[in-house]
């Protein structure tokens, strides 16, 4: 009796499949990360197609996600269903909470099994729900040694179609054409106030309106703490720059650098470090963050094509 669940060799999945002639040495790992959803797809159907599987007509998501239905050595006693699956741009790199996801949609379709590809790749954790719910897995790196294990014209064809004109820019998944990218700049969030009751190491940057050190509290700043007022009730160390006022109540200890507009010592305070006046206008501590996504410009968009955003595949 067949195991339902054994490796996809016949669709060319699995490294140990029987076609071991040496291809072309055109294809990478790298190069197949970066291209698009689309050519993804279009290389997994013909790989499986490759192999004498019977295909359904695939199904594109909002997402880039593609599914499709196959039916395994269909000329065989023992045909198999499998339910095959490429992740979605934001998703190139598979996790737990897609993996489960990909498990009910097999149960949906009452397929036997599932193949997931993910080209960036499945975390440890991704890939023990895969192997609990017994799904394949497939990244990049099987894929090369799929096509490294191609007849070497069979390979060179691939590499031809997947590769022609832009091969990684992504399409949309709506209208099916090719994303533009679409720079925003949005401004950090300052929070009105920081306030540091227990002791403790800070290793972040500090920014904020108002920052306060609570009584009986050590606190260490790693970074330079950036603020417009900053009291110090407790004891803090670091350096410390202030748009405005710095106050050091009663018991309360600064050691460090500090430039502020102004600097008040209440009795029983101590400062153990140096103190420089600021002058000039005001500093913004508000940073422009500057980002990209791929959007849909196209001139054949539709309503739906307004909710693709993906993001940069590390671009």
């Amino acid at each position: 009796m067949l195991d339902p669940f054994v490796t996809l060799a016949e669709a060319g999945f699995s490294q140990q499949g029987e076609l071991i002639t040496a291809a072309g040495d055109h294809w990478s790992q790298e190069l197949i990360v970066s291209l698009d959803w689309l050519r993804i797809a279009e290389l997994v159907r013909a790989i499986a197609s490759h192999s004498g599987c019977e295909l359904a007509r695939s199904v594109v998501l909002e997402d880039g996600s593609v599914v499709f239905a196959m039916i395994e050595r269909p000329t065989t006693a023992h045909p198999q269903r499998a339910l095959v699956k490429i992740a979605g741009w934001n998703e190139w790199g598979a996790t737990p909470t897609s993996v489960m996801h990909f498990a009910r949609e097999i149960l949906t379709a009452n397929k036997a099994r599932g193949i997931l590809v993910s080209p960036g790749g499945f975390t440890p954790a991704a890939l023990l729900a895969a192997q609990e719910h017994r799904i394949e897995t497939v990244d990049a790196s099987a894929l090369y040694a799929v096509l490294q294990g191609l007849p070497a014209e069979r390979s060179d064809f691939f590499f031809t179609i997947a590769t022609a004109g832009d091969c990684s820019t992504p399409t949309c998944p709506v209208c099916l054409q090719k994303l533009s990218r679409v720079e925003s700049v949005a401004q950090s969030d300052i929070p009105d106030c920081r306030v540091f009751e227990e002791s403790c190491l800070i290793a972040e940057p500090v920014h904020a309106q108002r920052v306060e050190v609570a009584a009986r509290t050590e606190a260490t700043f790693l970074h330079e703490v950036k603020a417009r007022e900053i009291v110090i009730s407790g004891d803090a160390f670091g350096d410390f720059l202030c748009e405005g006022p710095v106050t050091l109540m009663p018991g309360g200890t600064l050691s460090g650098s500090v430039a502020a507009r102004s600097l008040k010592v209440h009795d029983g305070a101590e400062l153990l470090g140096s103190f420089r006046i600021l002058s000039g206008p005001p500093q913004s501590f508000i940073t422009e963050i500057r980002r990209w996504h791929w959007l849909c410009r196209s001139d054949r968009r539709k309503a739906e094509c307004e909710r693709v955003l993906f993001e940069p595949h590390g671009k």
